[in-house]
């Protein structure tokens, strides 16, 4: 039975999951509860249309057009999470590791070369410098000079005149037996998952029951990953939600006091 003089105060985030439901799904479609949550909004908002005439004011208004919007930002990373609710691409096990300025020296010995460590598995050139100063040498496709090197397979060749000089060399080597890989691909306008979101605030909770929210179907509009210098990064994710086949938008729970 309906009570009034409800007095329920929310206080902290509470847990926040999603679960891919339709659209384009990835693989394997699985719920999430997202971790390290940092805020959530959950914005409702109409239009209202007004009916003037000679007057200044209106003679009525009415609603129209309505939208839920919201966001949410989240402390622990999980590319797999960002697949299910935003891209539904294609994920593989293996990773590509960035290997950022490996020691070298340039040998006294012909033809000058440096095999690099993860060589079997060397995909991209990312770069030489000089150790010694971090000038940046010239990549040319063969017979490098003073300042310049080529690449192949893992293998740098420089010139004679740089023998014995210490070099920083940066390239991607792929590891096949760690991590996962999402490949974001060309698609039709259109694809993309559509994914429900559950809210549940616990800090009035009475015997376990949660109080909450619950949005049918929604879709991610944006994905930030803002990388700073002395700060962790905390993606945020922007979604609207819509009716589903059912009619059906969302549900707001609460507990009796």
């Amino acid at each position: 039975m309906p009570r009034g003089g409800r007095k329920i105060f929310q206080f902290g985030i509470g847990a926040l999951y999603i679960n891919p439901v339709g659209g384009n799904l990835a693989s394997n479609p699985t719920p999430y509860q997202m971790l390290t949550i940092q805020d959530v909004s959950v914005d409702i908002g109409q239009d209202l249309k007004e009916l003037v005439g000679q007057y200044r004011f209106a003679d009525d208004v009415a609603p129209g057009q309505m939208k839920i919007t919201g966001k949410f930002t989240v402390g622990r990373i999980d590319i797999g999470m960002f697949n299910q609710l935003f891209f539904a691409s294609t994920e593989i096990i293996g990773v590509k590791n960035i290997v950022s300025d490996e020691v070298h020296s340039i040998p006294a010995v012909t033809p000058f070369t440096v095999t690099v460590t993860n060589s079997i598995t060397f995909t991209t050139d990312l770069g030489v410098r000089y150790s010694s100063n971090g000038v940046a040498l010239i990549r040319v496709a063969s017979s490098p000079t003073t300042g310049q090197y080529s690449v192949s397979a893992g293998v740098y060749t420089f010139a004679a005149a740089d023998t014995g000089l210490g070099i920083l060399i940066s390239y991607v080597a792929t590891v096949s037996a760690s991590g996962n890989t999402v490949q974001i691909n060309q698609q039709l306008l259109g694809y993309g998952p559509v994914f429900e979101l559950w809210l549940a605030e616990s800090y009035q909770a009475v015997a376990g029951v949660n109080n909450g929210i619950h949005l049918f179907t929604c879709r991610a509009s944006k994905l930030n990953r803002d990388l700073k210098n002395i700060d962790y990064e905390k993606p945020e994710i922007d979604f609207s939600a819509f009716a589903n086949a059912a009619g059906q938008v969302a549900e707001f729970f609460q507990v009796a006091p």
